[in-house]
């Protein structure tokens, strides 16, 4: 086992659940003086290839992704269909559902979380197949989700 989570001293981004994207992000944008971004969606069931509790899944979401220097704050509205981000909008109601850490090894990062107690609620691919996410249960110590972002532009060989 990996004897640590960073390959890369970056934090990405810090994603909160809403139940409207739209709405929040109006907020958020008056709050902010940052101009309203526009709405992007999850990829497409056949790209995505999510995997949600260990089974193949159809998940969808709206996004607004507000740009800041040094961390992207992504606002989410999950579909109505199973997944984590569903599951922690209705747990808890609005509020932060990750903390997005660029890898570039998802095999070796995540095996480390799950070592650690930290089991694998949902993956899948973004950005046309060439990134994937994947979510790891640290509500309980947390409060929220770790997210491992890998991209294929520098991304170590894996098995």
């Amino acid at each position: 086992m990996d004897s640590r989570l960073l390959d890369m001293d970056e934090v990405m981004q810090i994603c909160f659940v809403t139940d409207d994207v739209d709405k929040t992000a109006a907020w958020f944008s008056e709050l902010t003086g940052k101009p309203m971004p526009a709405e992007s969606r999850a990829a497409d069931p056949e790209v995505a290839q999510a995997v949600y509790n260990g089974r193949p899944a159809d998940v969808g979401c709206k996004i607004r992704v507000f740009k800041f220097g040094n961390i992207d704050v992504e606002l989410l509205e999950p579909g109505p269909e199973p997944s984590a981000w569903r599951d922690l909008l209705e747990d808890k109601g609005p509020g932060c559902h990750h903390i997005a850490l660029r890898t570039r090894n998802m095999t070796k990062r995540g095996g480390y979380l799950e070592g650690k107690g930290h089991r694998l609620l949902q993956r899948g691919e973004f950005n046309g197949g060439n990134g994937r996410y994947a979510y790891y249960d640290t509500v309980p110590q947390l409060g929220a989700m770790i997210e491992l972002l890998e991209f294929d532009a520098d991304k170590e060989p894996q098995p």
